[in-house]
């Protein structure tokens, strides 16, 4: 591995983390970006990693009117998780539904071969 962007985003509170982009990476046969979700010791929330395929650095984008879908196993949860993004999307964000109490993190990692 050459290089990695690596991005964290917190919620402690129910809402929406802003779209962390994900970059192209043609030709990069086995190098999937990583998706980390930790919620912090005791909480109690409800969260779902979400995606889209909307051009989010379009001048004038706004989140919350795009198409944003729930990522493969990773909606309705209320523990840590880890995954691959394996799909072809633009971009993924993090979304708490419910919330009592507590933190939860999302890490997204994308590695580069070249």
């Amino acid at each position: 591995m050459q290089g990695f962007n690596s991005v964290t985003q917190s919620l402690s509170a129910t809402g929406t983390t802003v779209p962390i982009p994900v970059l192209p990476v043609w030709g990069n046969v086995g190098m999937l970006p990583g998706i980390l979700v930790t919620l912090t010791s005791g909480a109690s929330l409800t969260y779902s990693v979400e995606v889209t395929g909307d051009d989010v650095l379009a001048s004038g984008y706004q989140a919350s009117a795009g198409n944003w879908v729930g990522f493969s196993n990773m909606t309705g949860l209320t523990a840590s998780n880890a995954g691959t993004l394996g799909a072809v999307v633009t971009a993924v964000r993090l979304h708490v539904t419910a919330y009592t109490s507590g933190t939860v993190t999302l890490q997204f990692v994308q590695a580069s071969a070249q």
